[in-house]
Protein backbone atom coordinates (compact mmCIF):
# COMPACT_ATOMS: atom_id res chain seq x y z
CA UNK A 1 0.00 0.00 0.00
CA UNK A 2 2.55 2.18 0.59
CA UNK A 3 4.13 2.38 -2.56
CA UNK A 4 0.68 2.72 -4.20
CA UNK A 5 0.69 5.91 -2.42
CA UNK A 6 3.64 6.98 -3.38
CA UNK A 7 3.07 6.38 -7.12
CA UNK A 8 -0.63 8.49 -6.82
CA UNK A 9 0.76 11.37 -4.48
CA UNK A 10 4.07 11.60 -6.98
CA UNK A 11 1.49 11.48 -10.35
CA UNK A 12 -0.84 14.10 -8.14
CA UNK A 13 2.27 16.05 -7.80
CA UNK A 14 3.48 16.14 -10.88
CA UNK A 15 -0.30 16.87 -12.40
CA UNK A 16 -0.40 19.56 -9.96
CA UNK A 17 2.98 21.39 -10.95
CA UNK A 18 2.36 20.73 -14.70
CA UNK A 19 -1.32 22.57 -14.07
CA UNK A 20 0.92 25.63 -12.57
CA UNK A 21 3.12 26.25 -15.22
CA UNK A 22 0.06 26.46 -17.72
CA UNK A 23 -0.53 30.09 -19.42
CA UNK A 24 -4.27 29.52 -17.84
CA UNK A 25 -2.77 29.30 -14.20
CA UNK A 26 -0.07 31.36 -14.61
CA UNK A 27 -2.62 34.45 -15.68
CA UNK A 28 -5.31 33.55 -13.35
CA UNK A 29 -4.25 33.47 -9.90
CA UNK A 30 -8.34 32.73 -9.06
CA UNK A 31 -7.82 29.12 -9.57
CA UNK A 32 -5.82 28.62 -6.52
CA UNK A 33 -8.71 30.07 -4.23
CA UNK A 34 -11.09 27.69 -3.24
CA UNK A 35 -14.63 28.75 -3.40
CA UNK A 36 -16.37 29.17 0.63
CA UNK A 37 -19.15 28.05 0.72
CA UNK A 38 -21.64 31.01 2.28
CA UNK A 39 -24.38 30.11 4.78
CA UNK A 40 -27.66 31.36 4.12
CA UNK A 41 -27.11 34.19 6.70
CA UNK A 42 -24.05 35.41 4.77
CA UNK A 43 -26.16 34.77 1.56
CA UNK A 44 -28.29 37.91 2.81
CA UNK A 45 -26.53 39.88 4.06
CA UNK A 46 -24.42 40.04 1.26
CA UNK A 47 -27.95 40.37 -0.95
CA UNK A 48 -28.58 43.72 1.10
CA UNK A 49 -25.15 45.19 0.81
CA UNK A 50 -25.72 44.74 -2.89
CA UNK A 51 -29.11 46.11 -2.89
CA UNK A 52 -28.30 48.93 -0.47
CA UNK A 53 -25.08 49.62 -2.68
CA UNK A 54 -27.08 49.18 -6.33
CA UNK A 55 -29.39 51.76 -4.40
CA UNK A 56 -26.55 54.54 -3.46
CA UNK A 57 -25.29 53.97 -7.28
CA UNK A 58 -28.35 54.49 -8.61
CA UNK A 59 -29.57 57.91 -5.84
CA UNK A 60 -25.79 59.03 -7.18
CA UNK A 61 -26.59 58.85 -10.96
CA UNK A 62 -29.61 61.09 -10.19
CA UNK A 63 -28.06 63.13 -8.25
CA UNK A 64 -25.60 64.16 -10.70
CA UNK A 65 -27.96 64.09 -13.06
CA UNK A 66 -30.40 66.45 -11.47
CA UNK A 67 -26.94 68.69 -10.68
CA UNK A 68 -26.06 69.04 -14.56
CA UNK A 69 -30.20 69.77 -15.17
CA UNK A 70 -29.67 72.38 -13.23
CA UNK A 71 -26.14 73.85 -14.15
CA UNK A 72 -28.07 73.91 -17.62
CA UNK A 73 -30.86 76.03 -16.34
CA UNK A 74 -28.67 78.05 -14.60
CA UNK A 75 -26.04 78.52 -18.16
CA UNK A 76 -29.49 78.90 -19.45
CA UNK A 77 -30.64 81.64 -17.18
CA UNK A 78 -27.78 83.38 -17.48
CA UNK A 79 -27.13 83.24 -20.75
CA UNK A 80 -30.15 84.74 -21.25
CA UNK A 81 -29.76 87.34 -19.16
CA UNK A 82 -26.16 88.14 -20.98
CA UNK A 83 -27.95 88.61 -23.88
CA UNK A 84 -30.95 90.47 -22.97
CA UNK A 85 -28.57 93.18 -21.15
CA UNK A 86 -26.38 93.55 -24.00
CA UNK A 87 -29.54 94.04 -26.03
CA UNK A 88 -30.41 96.81 -23.82
CA UNK A 89 -27.26 98.22 -23.68
CA UNK A 90 -27.16 98.44 -27.51
CA UNK A 91 -30.41 100.04 -27.74
CA UNK A 92 -29.26 102.47 -25.00
CA UNK A 93 -26.20 103.36 -27.11
CA UNK A 94 -28.61 102.87 -30.38
CA UNK A 95 -31.04 105.75 -28.76
CA UNK A 96 -28.26 107.91 -28.28
CA UNK A 97 -26.59 108.10 -31.35
CA UNK A 98 -29.85 108.79 -32.47
CA UNK A 99 -30.70 111.70 -30.25
CA UNK A 100 -27.12 113.24 -31.11
CA UNK A 101 -27.84 112.76 -34.60
CA UNK A 102 -31.57 114.67 -34.12
CA UNK A 103 -30.05 117.40 -32.50
CA UNK A 104 -26.95 118.09 -34.53
CA UNK A 105 -29.49 117.95 -37.57
CA UNK A 106 -31.93 120.50 -35.63
CA UNK A 107 -29.12 122.31 -34.67
CA UNK A 108 -27.70 122.52 -38.12
CA UNK A 109 -31.25 123.37 -39.50
CA UNK A 110 -31.05 126.35 -37.33
CA UNK A 111 -28.22 127.52 -38.22
CA UNK A 112 -29.17 127.37 -42.00
CA UNK A 113 -32.26 129.45 -41.30
CA UNK A 114 -30.49 131.63 -39.42
CA UNK A 115 -28.14 131.85 -42.02
CA UNK A 116 -30.87 132.47 -44.69
CA UNK A 117 -33.00 135.22 -42.68
CA UNK A 118 -29.73 136.99 -42.44
CA UNK A 119 -28.54 136.98 -46.00
CA UNK A 120 -32.62 138.49 -46.99
CA UNK A 121 -32.30 140.99 -44.05
CA UNK A 122 -29.18 142.38 -46.05
CA UNK A 123 -30.99 141.68 -49.72
CA UNK A 124 -33.46 143.75 -48.18
CA UNK A 125 -31.98 146.18 -46.80
CA UNK A 126 -29.48 146.40 -50.07
CA UNK A 127 -26.29 145.51 -48.55
CA UNK A 128 -24.71 144.27 -51.53
CA UNK A 129 -21.58 143.34 -50.54
CA UNK A 130 -22.70 141.60 -47.03
CA UNK A 131 -25.11 139.78 -49.46
CA UNK A 132 -22.58 138.23 -51.87
CA UNK A 133 -20.63 137.71 -48.86
CA UNK A 134 -22.99 135.59 -47.02
CA UNK A 135 -23.63 133.63 -50.40
CA UNK A 136 -20.23 132.82 -50.64
CA UNK A 137 -19.78 131.69 -46.89
CA UNK A 138 -22.43 129.39 -48.17
CA UNK A 139 -21.61 128.26 -51.30
CA UNK A 140 -24.91 128.12 -52.86
CA UNK A 141 -23.91 127.71 -56.81
CA UNK A 142 -27.31 128.28 -58.12
CA UNK A 143 -27.38 131.49 -56.33
CA UNK A 144 -24.28 132.44 -57.24
CA UNK A 145 -24.99 131.87 -60.62
CA UNK A 146 -28.20 133.83 -60.39
CA UNK A 147 -26.00 136.54 -59.22
CA UNK A 148 -23.55 136.17 -62.12
CA UNK A 149 -26.12 136.23 -64.45
CA UNK A 150 -27.93 139.47 -62.96
CA UNK A 151 -24.43 140.68 -62.89
CA UNK A 152 -23.57 140.62 -66.77
CA UNK A 153 -27.67 141.39 -67.08
CA UNK A 154 -27.01 144.79 -65.66
CA UNK A 155 -23.82 145.48 -67.15
CA UNK A 156 -25.29 144.59 -70.59
CA UNK A 157 -28.44 147.17 -69.59
CA UNK A 158 -26.05 150.10 -68.43
CA UNK A 159 -23.93 149.68 -71.71
CA UNK A 160 -27.30 149.45 -73.64
CA UNK A 161 -28.37 152.45 -71.81
CA UNK A 162 -24.98 153.83 -72.06
CA UNK A 163 -25.42 153.61 -76.09
CA UNK A 164 -29.10 154.70 -76.07
CA UNK A 165 -27.82 157.42 -74.20
CA UNK A 166 -24.67 158.55 -76.57
CA UNK A 167 -27.31 157.85 -79.47
CA UNK A 168 -29.40 160.21 -78.41
CA UNK A 169 -26.89 162.74 -77.83
CA UNK A 170 -25.09 162.37 -80.95
CA UNK A 171 -28.96 162.97 -82.38
CA UNK A 172 -29.48 165.86 -80.24
CA UNK A 173 -26.50 166.91 -81.41
CA UNK A 174 -26.95 166.69 -85.24
CA UNK A 175 -30.48 168.04 -84.79
CA UNK A 176 -28.95 170.93 -83.44
CA UNK A 177 -26.24 171.33 -85.91
CA UNK A 178 -28.95 170.72 -88.89
CA UNK A 179 -30.85 173.65 -87.44
CA UNK A 180 -27.72 175.68 -87.01
CA UNK A 181 -27.25 175.23 -90.55
CA UNK A 182 -30.75 175.94 -91.62
CA UNK A 183 -30.73 179.42 -89.02
CA UNK A 184 -27.59 180.10 -91.27
CA UNK A 185 -28.83 179.31 -94.65
CA UNK A 186 -31.56 181.30 -93.72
Amino acid sequence: KQWYQRRVRGKEVLNCMQRDTTLETAFNSKLYKRAKKQSLREARVTEKLEKQQKLEQERKKKQRHQEFLNAVMQHTKEFRDHHRQTMHKTLKIAKAVRIYHENAEREEKKERERIEKERLKRLMSEDEEGYRKLIDEKKDKRLLQLLHQTDEFIKDMTNMVRKHQEDLRDARMKKKKKLERRKRIM
